[in-house]
């Protein structure tokens, strides 16, 4: 059985590029509405999970080598 691959690369551009906009838009933070606000911390939990997941999937490839 393989195990799947993961385009780690691909994923991390993805992110960064998304946290970009994120960052960008801190101009307007002030005036925009909860809703708003709320979708963003949803958007940057998410990340922060795809994040924590790619360091447990490297961790584990490192204890293979």
């Amino acid at each position: 059985m393989s195990s799947p691959t993961i385009n780690i690369i691909g994923a991390l551009k993805a992110q960064q590029d998304q946290l970009k906009r994120l960052l960008d838009q801190k101009m307007w933070i002030s005036a925009t509405p909860k809703a708003t606000l709320d979708e963003m911390e949803d958007q940057i939990r998410g990340a922060k999970s795809l994040i924590a997941d790619l360091e447990e999937i490297i961790k584990q490839q490192r204890r293979r080598e």
